[in-house]
């Protein structure tokens, strides 16, 4: 299989589900290098179960195959894995308070090539923070050091669950300017990341995956997904175009 077309990140026949209720049925979906996909839909409807399967974790239920690079996830041992993929969980636990860039420097794989660390810490707004323990960050703060973390794991595809959740608005702008150089730097690499925030995923997504909470999906590229019908769907409510995005109406 040729490697410029090989999938990074495969579903195949993928069902996940919660107890007896049913969170996604028959995804058959491709993450391919130089793309930036964003997943929404209502809360609980299976966004962060879906980002565990890519990674290749435990989830609750779950059928179906998801490869990663054309081999099925199984199949690869766990340092080839954590050197394909990077996982970031919505919040990150901390048992020690490590200085923000022990951690890092902890985290660096650079399988690669990339730039220093430095750089990291710069373009996340994070260089001040450096010497500062884990402990005493931020809801914010903490999100962006996550984000970094999973950065300098050196691996193409990165798996951010939420990574704006706690960012208040210049930060947003921030994470999602960042993502997009992150992708441009090196060929072959792609962003997956979950958000409720529908202006901000017209400014960070190429592509958009909808889960619509009773086993059905939508996917398609960010322009064709963000239109008042595929929302009102995702959503149920109405919409409105607001200055080239979309409000709840």
């Amino acid at each position: 299989m040729d490697a410029s077309t090989t999938p990074l990140a495969e579903a195949r026949g993928l069902e996940l589900w919660a107890g007896t209720h049913r969170l996604v049925v028959g995804l058959d979906w491709q993450v391919h290098g130089g793309e930036r996909w964003c997943l929404i839909g209502r809360n609980a409807v299976g966004k962060s179960s879906l980002l565990r399967a890519l990674a290749g974790l435990p989830v609750a239920g779950r059928a179906g195959e998801v490869r990663w690079r054309g081999r099925p996830q199984a199949h690869w041992p766990a340092a080839e894995a954590a050197a394909l993929r990077a996982w970031m969980p919505q919040q990150p636990v901390d048992r020690f308070a490590l200085p923000v860039r022990r951690l890092l420097e902890l985290s660096v794989v650079r399988a690669d090539g990339d730039a220093p660390l430095d750089a990291d810490l710069a373009a996340l707004d994070i260089a001040d923070l450096a010497d500062r323990p884990l402990t005493r960050l931020s809801g914010g703060e903490r999100q962006r050091v996550a984000i970094a973390q999973a950065a300098v794991q050196g691996a193409p595809l990165l798996l951010l669950d939420e990574p704006i959740a706690f960012q208040d608005p210049a930060h947003q702008g921030l994470v999602a300017r960042w993502g997009a150089d992150w992708v441009a730097r090196r060929p072959g690499r792609a962003l997956v990341m979950s958000s409720h925030d529908m202006h901000w995923v017209a400014r960070a997504a190429t592509h958009v995956l909808a889960l619509l909470g009773d086993g059905r999906w939508r996917a398609g590229t960010a322009q064709q997904m963000l239109q008042a019908e595929p929302l009102r769907e995702i959503f149920g409510c109405d919409w409105l175009a607001a200055g080239g995005s979309w409000l709840p109406a």
